[in-house]
């Protein structure tokens, strides 16, 4: 699946060499980083300085199993084959024009024989450009004004979306209604004016939900969900919860917005609208639809997706979307996924993961509840109790025995994201159809070695 022959990038970067670049870093880059969430939080930058396969290795020659794969992106590794053959085939007629082509419509037919909701479909470049685009023709088609979002649901860095998410410093107030006080993810928004469009509800909490239709129905454009909650560690939904909020957008006249960057083409070529038969009126993807291409999408019923020009008045383009780089690269992706196996795969691994590591925690006397969906798992340490929202994952984590944990995996076992902490909550380890059952023991084994290292401690209190 990935490209045979040894990467040879490291040689390239002799002592003289690493200097300058870090010194090149260190002045004209913010932080020293390119993106934000490079900077991890307990252990800072690493420099890669090539990777192959479900491996990296970082600039001083370590060699590391990777459980971050590119933020859950990278399903089919790093360098996969298929990936590196459609970009070359897109350098022969042109990778960076972005005029419509041949392609750009059998992409849109591969995503509509895939995706249960993808009658149409707009590119965009990222999570966080389709999300945004996502909730204006929501607006556009509805004439409301109001965006219903779940607690600690994440959909990119758009400012009307980027509240009430694991970044923010601290949990809204909960009102007597159960909707919770919008509070924003970064600085620099303008709170006045966007907190009031957003409503905020508790995932799977149907009394919530019920009384903010009942309160806010006929205003409410919109309401906009990761299916499975896979930012904040994994949350699933309660047994017939998407089934009901569907019923209850409909009965309201708003749209229903599945955000499906992560669970897209990881649970699946339907992704959660497949795997739970639940079908949104729009529903965004990214990361997976890539493998490491940068490309994202919204794709929804026509009557909807319609509204986008030049059919309607909705604007959604850009110089960057649709270039043939991206187009080539995610008919390969999508391809190369379903012929190679890659989400059987991913399932079955997925659930020897969780089974392992469960019977780990249990036999070292560690309190944790795990559970994952297509490779994105979540290991919730301190209680045994399945989260059923953001909020409990933030009361029940025990972080330092997390932290502890962590370091020792990152500092001397050789693992790159394995129970990486960000803010009030565990990220995800992230599994790609390419980690062989060989790296899956070795981690395993690893991970043992840290709790056999690392005896339960109860979590401080505050």
């Amino acid at each position: 699946m990935t490209l045979m022959e040894p990467a040879l990038e490291s040689a390239k970067w002799d002592e003289a060499r690493l200097r300058q670049a870090e010194a090149a870093a260190q002045a004209h880059l913010v932080g020293a980083v390119v993106s934000s969430w490079n900077n991890f939080q307990v252990t800072g930058r690493t420099v890669i300085s090539h990777a192959d396969g479900c491996r990296v290795w970082d600039v001083a020659g370590r060699e590391r199993i990777d459980w971050v794969m590119g933020w859950g992106s990278l399903i089919l590794g790093h360098r996969p084959a298929a990936i590196h053959d459609a970009v070359m085939e897109a350098m022969r007629f042109g990778l960076g024009y972005m005029y419509e082509s041949p392609r750009t419509g059998m992409l849109a037919r591969r995503m509509a024989e895939l995706v249960p909701c993808a009658e149409r479909m707009r590119l965009a470049n990222s999570g966080t450009e389709a999300t945004l685009h996502a909730v204006r023709i929501a607006r556009a088609v509805t004439g409301r004004r109001l965006i219903l979002k779940f607690e600690g649901h994440f959909h990119g860095l758009n400012d009307y979306l980027l509240f009430g998410v694991d970044g923010a410093k601290l949990l809204g107030e909960i009102n007597d209604d159960g909707l919770i006080d919008p509070v924003p993810g970064s600085a620099g928004l303008p709170v006045d004016a966007l907190a009031p469009l957003l409503l905020i509800a508790p995932f799977n909490d149907l009394d919530v939900l019920e009384r903010a239709f009942a309160k806010y129905g006929h205003d409410i454009a919109a309401v906009i969900m990761e299916p499975v909650a896979l930012n904040v560690g994994c949350i699933a939904p309660e047994p017939g919860y998407l089934q009901a909020v569907r019923s209850m957008a409909s009965q309201a006249g708003s749209l229903l917005i599945f955000d499906e960057i992560l669970t897209g083409f990881r649970l699946g070529g339907g992704g959660a609208q497949g795997k739970f038969g639940v079908v949104p009126d729009l529903a965004c993807f990214g990361k997976a639809m890539g493998c490491g291409i940068p490309v994202a999408a919204v794709c929804g019923k026509a009557a909807y997706m319609d509204a986008l020009s030049p059919v309607g008045s909705v604007e959604m383009a850009g110089t960057n979307t649709g270039r043939q780089l991206a187009v080539s690269g995610a008919l390969a992706a999508l391809d190369a996924m379903e012929s190679s196996g890659a989400w059987h795969r991913l399932a079955v691994a997925n659930d020897r993961v969780v089974a392992a590591c469960r019977a780990l925690l249990q036999r070292h006397g560690v309190p944790a509840y795990v559970e994952g969906f297509g490779g994105r798992i979540g290991v919730h340490i301190g209680s045994e109790q399945r989260p059923r929202n953001f909020r409990e994952v933030v009361a029940r984590w025990n972080r330092d025995y997390h932290v502890s944990l962590y370091r020792k995996l990152h500092d001397t076992l050789g693992l790159f994201g394995f129970l990486l902490p960000l803010g009030p909550c565990p990220e995800p380890i992230t599994l790609s159809a390419v980690h062989s059952d060989q790296d899956i023991d070795t981690t395993l084994d690893r991970f043992e070695t840290a709790l056999r290292a690392t005896p339960y401690q109860t979590a401080r209190m505050p």
